[in-house]
């Protein structure tokens, strides 16, 4: 008997990005990826984002919805980096990860 998965969403913010037909995402050269900050199913922002596409000539491909995600400045990026290295949580504003992290460290006796 197979065993299906399942994805299951921990919030319900995220980003849409533009994926084509191939699933590779779009970005610029500075792999800025063409994207919107949303809410999942958010339709004014998926209309958007589909016409943002289409104004920049990309007529094939679709929004991927990409659950936690958020869209960050290169400065954040750098921060995130420096935290990551540090053996911190990268993303301060990521509460599922601050939540298990938590959890881990109340189960290990440390908090």
């Amino acid at each position: 008997m197979k065993s299906k998965m399942q994805v299951i969403e921990e919030v319900p913010y995220g980003v849409y990005v533009w994926q084509m037909p191939d699933k590779s995402l779009v970005c610029d050269e500075d792999k800025k990826y063409m994207s919107i900050a949303a809410i999942k199913g958010d339709v004014r922002k998926i209309n958007a984002l589909k016409q943002f596409a289409k104004s920049h000539g990309i007529e094939e491909g679709r929004p991927l919805w990409l659950s936690g995600h958020r869209i960050i400045t290169d400065d954040e990026h750098a921060i995130q980096k420096q935290r990551l290295e540090w053996g911190l949580i990268p993303d301060e504003l990521d509460v599922p990860a601050i939540e298990e992290d938590l959890n881990e460290k109340k189960k290990m006796g440390l908090i």
